[in-house]
């Protein structure tokens, strides 16, 4: 049987999801959440931080796309330890920055219990999610292999849809107060539920079905159609955001949210506008290299914290007023994004020590004596 030959854009939309994931956090380090919602520089602002909030969607989509085939076996799951080997690797460097340059106490006791309730690397909340989804993935591609046909799992992918997005479009809002429209974020009465919410934290499943689906299916667009409806959905998101918080602090609701319904319709937009280019002519070379980089984004992905706690507490000292803050995301972005990688190169050559020690460690016991 022929090997199938790796995807160079699945490897690129990993790479890209990294990027808005560093992208993301730029929001989240520079005081924009505390920014009240009026100018045009916040209207910009607020229209990139939606569009980067794909970044997780487009990590579990591309776990979808590249795993809906794999089936219950003891090599599938022996794949987690290199996720725990990056992760212990990761947390350890974490608290060794905080421990020498942010004053932070450590005991062997607080490092284990660190590493066990995923604190120990402060954005490893993904890892503890994603553990949960690898485990589940062999069934998850019984459940959806098994249907007979694309209308089936079309119908799959789009019930989830409506269980876990759609309730952030339709359960915010106010229909008993007329004046509650023309300012949502300075009303503090609750919002109205029209359908049920209990499923939405369900969301990572929503994702990896619409990456199965892409898998067997594609979504069969034209690239300037595509574009434009990436531009007009990330639009048309930036500006309700804005309207939901205008002349207020932001106002995080489930349509800011990852599983918010306009990040499940740009996820496999942006999803589908990589994935459909034609990566022929590609040199070989460069296939390699985001081969590579992709291979080092979870690890990335958990130490880019640590440079953000170093870069931006330098931002918000030599930029006072948060909205002159903007330009510096071109800067400070690619910066954690570049270092990060290098970082994770670094605690990846550490890993294949580790594993290369073990290998032998185990070729000595089982040798004959």
């Amino acid at each position: 049987m022929e090997k199938q030959k790796r995807s160079i854009g699945a490897d690129i939309i990993r790479c890209f999801a990294l990027f808005l994931v560093v992208s993301v956090h730029f929001f989240f380090h520079n005081g924009y959440y505390n920014q009240v919602m009026v100018g045009e520089r916040m209207l910009v602002m607020t229209i990139m931080r939606e569009f980067f909030m794909i970044c997780v969607p487009l990590f579990i989509t591309l776990s979808g796309y590249l795993l809906c085939k794999k089936e219950l076996s003891i090599r599938y799951y022996s794949r987690i330890w290199g996720i725990l080997i990056t992760y212990v690797l990761a947390s350890l460097l974490c608290m060794t920055y905080s421990a020498v340059f942010l004053e932070g106490k450590f005991t062997f006791k607080s490092v284990i219990l660190s590493i066990l309730d995923f604190s120990g690397a402060p954005y490893a909340w993904y890892v503890e999610m994603y553990l949960g989804l690898f485990l589940l993935i062999p069934f998850l591609n019984i459940l959806y292999n098994n249907l007979p046909s694309q209308k089936w799992k079309l119908a799959l992918v789009c019930t989830f849809i409506v269980l876990t997005s759609l309730p952030s479009m339709l359960n915010v809002y106010n229909f008993d107060s007329a004046s509650w429209w023309s300012a949502p974020a300075l009303s503090s009465k609750p919002t109205s539920q029209l359908i049920p919410a209990w499923w939405v934290s369900f969301y990572p499943i929503t994702y990896y079905f619409i990456g199965c689906y892409l898998r067997d299916y594609g979504l069969k667009i034209k690239r300037h159609v595509n574009l434009l409806l990436i531009v007009g959905c990330t639009l048309l998101s930036g500006f309700y955001s804005f309207w939901r918080s205008y002349k207020y602090g932001y106002v995080s609701g489930p349509w800011t949210q990852e599983y918010s319904l306009f990040n499940a319709i740009l996820t496999p937009l942006v999803f589908a506008f990589f994935i459909n280019i034609n990566y022929d002519k590609v040199p070989e070379k460069a296939g390699r290299f985001f081969q590579k980089i992709s291979s080092l984004c979870l690890g990335g992905y958990l130490v880019s914290w640590i440079y953000d706690a170093w870069f931006y507490p330098l931002l918000l000292q030599k930029v006072p007023e948060m909205i002159y803050r903007m330009e510096y995301y071109f800067i400070i972005v690619p910066a954690v994004y570049i270092l990060s990688l290098l970082t994770s190169f670094l605690l990846s050559l550490v890993q294949q020590l580790l594993q290369t020690a073990y290998a032998k460690t185990v070729c000595l016991i089982k040798k004959p004596r």
